[in-house]
C-alpha cells in the first residue's frame, strides 16, 4: 500500500517540478502583500488588539491556514477534473497494479507537500516583515498539511461526481471564497451574526484557522489556549480528513468509469 501510495505521490511531484517556480513566487507574493499592505499599513491604523494580539499577529497564522485551504480547493478543482475526465490519468494509472485507494492516497499526499512548501513560504516572508520572530513558527507546517488534507479530502468527492467543469466555479465562489473571508481570519467569528457561527464553526477552515492562531500564540506572546482545546481543533481536522477520504473512496467507485 504504501510502496503503490508514494509512486503516485513521486509522479505528481514530476509534473510540479514544470511550474513550481511559479507557485513559489505567487505564495510569496501573497503573504508579502498581505501581511505588509493589510497587516502591517492598515493595521497600523488599528489601535485596539483584536484576542488580545496586534492586528497582524492575529492576522497572519490565520492567513497561512487560507493558504493551505486555497491550495487544497486549487488543486481538487481543475487539475483533478482534467485528470479524471479529460486525460483519463486516473483510469491509467488504475491499470497499473495500483488500487484506487493507493491512487487517491498519494495525489492527497502530493497536495499536503504542496501545502507544506506553501507554509515554508510563508513563515519566511512573515519572518522577514518580523511577524514571526521564532522558528517555532515552523510548528505550523504540519498543522497546514493537515488543514490541506481536511478540505482536499471532501472537495476530491464533489469534483469526483461532475461530468461538466462548469460547475467548479461554484465551489470557488460559494465555498472557497466566503469560507476564506469569514473564517475567522480577519475578525473573529463572533462578531457574525450569531444564526451563522455554528455553520463556520464545523468547517476544517476554521479549526485550522484556531489551531494555527492557538500555536502561533505560544510562540509569540506565550499565551495561547489550553492544550485540550489545540486537541479538539485537531481531532476535528483529523475526522474531516477520514471522513472525506472515505467518501471520495465510494464516489470514485461509483463515477470513475462514468
Amino acid at each position: 500500500m504504501l510502496n503503490g501510495t508514494l509512486r503516485v505521490t513521486r509522479f505528481h511531484l514530476t509534473l510540479y517540478r514544470r511550474t513550481w517556480r511559479a507557485g513559489i513566487f505567487t505564495g510569496f507574493l501573497m503573504p508579502l502583500l498581505y501581511l505588509g499592505v493589510v497587516g502591517i499599513g492598515a493595521g497600523g491604523y488599528v489601535e485596539q488588539e483584536v484576542e488580545g494580539l496586534t492586528f497582524v499577529r492575529f492576522l497572519a497564522p490565520g492567513l497561512l491556514a487560507v493558504v493551505a485551504f486555497q491550495t487544497a480547493a486549487e488543486e481538487t478543482g481543475f487539475p483533478l477534473y482534467a485528470a479524471i475526465r479529460l486525460t483519463n490519468r486516473y483510469q491509467r494509472m488504475l491499470t497499473a497494479p495500483l488500487s484506487l485507494g493507493q491512487v487517491l492516497a498519494g495525489h492527497l499526499l502530493f497536495i499536503t507537500i504542496r501545502a507544506a512548501v506553501s507554509a515554508v513560504v510563508f513563515c519566511a516572508v512573515a519572518a522577514l516583515l518580523g511577524v514571526f520572530d521564532s522558528w517555532l513558527c515552523l510548528l505550523l507546517v504540519p498543522v497546514a498539511m493537515l488543514l490541506a488534507l481536511s478540505a482536499a479530502a471532501p472537495l476530491f468527492a464533489f469534483t469526483g461526481r461532475l461530468t461538466s467543469s462548469a460547475n467548479l466555479m461554484t465551489v470557488s465562489r460559494l465555498v472557497v471564497l466566503p469560507l476564506s473571508m469569514f473564517s475567522g481570519v480577519f475578525f473573529p467569528v463572533g462578531d457574525l451574526p450569531a444564526a451563522v457561527q455554528p455553520l463556520i464553526r464545523i468547517t476544517p477552515l476554521w479549526h485550522g484557522v484556531e489551531l494555527c492562531r492557538g500555536i502561533a500564540g505560544e510562540f509569540t506572546t506565550g499565551s495561547g489556549p489550553a492544550p485540550p482545546s489545540l486537541a479538539g481543533h485537531l481531532a476535528v481536522l483529523v475526522l474531516w480528513a477520514a471522513a472525506g477520504f472515505a467518501l471520495t473512496l465510494l464516489v470514485f467507485r461509483r463515477h470513475l468509469a462514468d
